[in-house]
């Protein structure tokens, strides 16, 4: 069995001073190895306190687990702290057990839990001195990730691939305005090397520039019509198909129908993403 050996634990209480010297209390025990240490701490002395801090041992490098932190209020609540509302400043971390390859060890309770405290009891187990000279720990060290690192690598991966998703949305968006945009007639008949007529003989236009060659006629019979009967009318007028007239109205009604189709698509479109 291993010979106990006396140690010296220490607690800092940050007053709004940060941790000082003077504001600390220490408490001397003897333990062996694996064996299970509970300290308990008078904080009524602190008129005030904003931060905790708990240093296991001052005597050298240690690996120890830690087994429970619990913190008593002036309101006489007492509280057990999580794990992760807890820091500490471990070359290894395989929590709840820290490996410190220096002769500090701290653990460091959140401030937002640290107001008002009147006592502290912690529980915890030292588990191997002296690793400064064993290699070993050095090289977990160098192939190791802590958990909170891990939670880190985690946190960046996550707001990685939310961009990705947001830009993934953003682009299908501009996509979807880009083919609104191509499929209208006017940007087609300003930008299609090819020339108008692949515009009107279009497989997604042709319905388009029948309708508007309908309309055209429509109009053009309407106003030959009206002239024709009117009264009283002239015998020597002639009255005449405009070919310009009717293409006109046909232009127009071309580009009212394509514009309308497009906006009509648009906003399909839309409502499927």
């Amino acid at each position: 069995m291993e010979d106990s050996r006396q140690l010296t634990a220490e607690v800092f209480i940050d007053t709004g001073k940060d941790f000082r010297p003077e504001d600390s209390l220490q408490a001397e025990y003897t333990c062996s190895l694996g064996e299970t240490i509970t300290l308990e701490f008078d904080l009524s002395v602190f008129e005030h306190t904003c931060g905790f801090r708990f240093d296991p041992l001052l005597e050298d490098s240690s690996m120890v687990k830690l087994m429970e932190l619990t913190l008593g209020y002036e309101d006489g609540e007492s509280r057990t702290i999580e794990p992760g509302r807890i820091k500490t400043n471990s070359d290894v971390d395989f929590e709840p057990v820290f490996v410190y390859l220096h002769k500090d060890p701290k653990f460091f309770v959140d401030e937002a839990l640290c107001l008002k405290l009147t006592k502290a009891k912690v529980s915890f187990q030292v588990l191997e001195l002296g690793l400064g000279e064993k290699e070993y720990w050095q090289e977990i060290k160098k192939h190791s990730v802590s958990e909170k690192e891990k939670a880190q690598l985690l946190n960046k991966l996550e707001l990685a691939m939310n961009q990705n998703r947001e830009l993934e949305q953003e682009n299908r968006i501009l996509k979807i305005e880009e083919a609104d945009i191509y499929a209208t007639g006017i940007w087609k008949l300003q930008h299609d090397a090819r020339g108008p007529m692949k515009v009107i003989f279009a497989k997604g236009n042709i319905l388009t520039f029948l309708a508007a060659v309908y309309l055209a006629l429509c109009s053009e019979l309407f106003i030959f019509n009206n002239a024709y009967y009117s009264t009283p009318r002239p015998n020597d007028q002639v009255l005449v198909f405009s070919f310009l007239r009717f293409g006109m109205v046909w232009l127009g009604a071309f580009v009212l129908i394509a514009v309308i189709n497009g906006l009509i698509q648009k906003g399909y479109r839309r409502e499927l993403t």
